[in-house]
């Protein structure tokens, strides 16, 4: 169903990586896409230079007084032609009566457009050829877009409709093809932009399969090898350390399949009740879980407060990021709230509804690995609400999968013991000659611990010294916090083949300043 308010903004941001996991094949897409504005002939890539396009002037009336608002006075964001392509669609779709702001025509849109851009603010304006361009950019503010289009399409009333789409770009790319044959491979490649870091690439294929694949080059460069095996619809995504951290995102056709999503549960409006319409994000979860063999997720009112109150973060700043400014990365907000945690991941977008944020989050191949996770327990998912300058709804989504700490309730060994078959596992794995364990040594390793404990401050204090005391000429110490006695092949001596004795001290406990459920440990070496 078409909304019918006249203007509208959508912006959907969606981050962090995680392991592999399955989904059932989608089901084909049932309606037909609109006439698709292609590239000119012979290009059907993503990525490099992008093909001029000839703008109509209530195009360029429209990307002028833009560019000059969002610049705040700057160049502001440059034309995208990919993006003015992906915007007329749109506009064709809204003046048909079709929802235009629905994530699969955006999705849809951008693929055909060969728009590698993950989730653009979009604004749609329905006017009069003179007034729309000003109603358009009117309320927009100053923002870090980088890219920018503007597609009209005739009004059924003959007026116009205008859609603008603002991008925050995270990478160039280097050419790399829309469309495949079965079993072709091709290779992507590119730089992340200033300011980001640690390129990573993830995809799923037809069947939900979601794998992150080897990255290589040096820098903010990024090289990966891909192999396409069967045909079908596939998702290709760049995540960087960074915002925004999806830098890339690729919608890939192999032999001949559509480029549109699958289509989407019928839109439905949140409950007014702001509790249940996280549930029904947790239903959402656990049912995607389920049809992949995993156990449900439960829902945990400590973790659901801190995604609540990062989601009411986001809604302040109007971003959607893990990081605010003057804000925590998740692992210090679990602590601050003395939520105990192995590991943590997290997922944040904003749409219409808590579960239309939700589904764009299971669309993207990265934050479905999230999902499917197989080492979290139980999952917090917070929402904001608020209004666009359009007086359109808006929802800010902060979902929150953590890892219970390693008690060691699972095991028969003493956390010591686990401490030290983890370093000898890992030792063997690096080849460096076997360790041997020294009483003395763990002696000096469990008053270090102690120690540490009381001050609630990791210190290796005098221990080196004390240990080559006892005639060594060599030695070392390390300590530190962790979730779990595995975690102590973090060890930075560890590969250090002069070392030959071993000693081991862990104590476990709450910290006022690394969380609940907090692991001590110290090593302490010699030869």
């Amino acid at each position: 169903m078409r909304r019918p308010a006249p203007a509208a903004l959508l912006l959907a941001i969606l981050a962090c990586a995680g392991p592999r996991g399955r989904l059932p094949a989608p089901a084909e897409p049932s309606p037909a896409p609109p006439a698709a504005l292609p590239r000119p002939p012979g290009i059907s890539s993503y990525g490099g230079a992008e093909a001029p396009i000839a703008l109509a002037p209530v195009e360029e009336r429209a990307i002028a007084l833009a560019r000059a608002r969002l610049g705040g006075g700057g160049a502001g964001p440059e034309l995208s032609p990919a993006l003015v392509r992906a915007a007329r669609e749109l506009a064709t779709r809204d003046a048909a009566g079709e929802d235009a702001t629905a994530p699969r025509a955006l999705r849809g849109a951008l693929a055909r457009a060969l728009a590698h851009d993950d989730g653009p603010s979009m604004r749609i304006q329905r006017a009069s050829a003179a007034d729309a361009p000003a109603l358009l950019v009117e309320t927009l503010a100053r923002s870090k877009a980088t890219h920018l289009g503007v597609g009209s399409a005739p009004a059924p009333d003959g007026g116009v409709v205008l859609v603008l789409l603002a991008s925050e770009r995270g990478a160039r790319l280097d050419p790399f093809p829309r469309e495949l044959a079965p079993g072709a491979a091709a290779v992507l490649s590119g730089t992340l932009r200033a300011g980001l870091s640690r390129p990573r690439v993830f995809m799923t294929d037809p069947a939900g399969k979601v794998q992150e694949k080897d990255v290589t080059g040096s820098g903010r460069a990024f090289r990966a090898g891909l192999v396409f095996p069967s045909r079908g619809r596939y998702r290709v995504e760049v995540l960087a350390d960074g915002n925004p951290s999806v830098a890339a995102l690729l919608t890939v056709s192999v032999g001949g399949a559509p480029l549109d999503p699958p289509a989407a549960r019928p839109a439905a409006d949140d409950p007014s009740d702001r509790g249940e319409a996280e549930a029904r994000v947790v239903r959402a979860i656990n049912a995607t879980r389920r049809a992949n063999g995993l156990p449900a997720l439960e829902d945990a009112p400590a973790v659901a407060a801190v995604a609540r109150a990062h989601s009411e973060a986001m809604l302040a700043a109007g971003q959607v990021a893990h990081v605010l400014a003057g804000s925590l990365e998740i692992g210090a907000r679990l602590r601050r709230a003395g939520v105990p945690y192995r590991r943590a991941a997290e997922n944040v977008a904003r749409a219409r509804t808590a579960l239309e944020a939700h589904e764009m989050a299971e669309a993207s191949p990265a934050h479905l690995a999230n999902v499917l996770r197989r080492g979290p327990t139980r999952v917090g998912v917070g929402i904001a609400r608020g209004a666009l300058s359009t007086g359109d709804p808006i929802v800010y989504l902060t979902e929150i999968f953590v890892e219970a700490p390693d008690d060691g309730s699972g095991s028969t060994l003493t956390p010591a013991a686990r401490v030290r078959e983890a370093l000898w596992a890992e030792r063997a794995r690096l080849g460096a000659p076997p360790l041997t364990q020294d009483a003395r040594l763990d002696e000096l390793a469990a008053e270090a611990v102690r120690a540490m404990r009381a001050a609630d401050e990791p210190s290796r204090g005098d221990v080196g010294d004390r240990a080559l005391a006892a005639g060594r000429r060599v030695a070392a110490v390390d300590v530190f916090v962790a979730s779990g006695p595995d975690e102590a092949t973090r060890s930075r001596n560890l590969p250090d083949a002069r070392f030959r004795r071993v000693g081991v001290g862990v104590a476990s406990g709450d910290s006022e300043r690394f969380g609940a459920g907090r692991v001590w440990i110290a090593v302490v070496y010699t030869d």
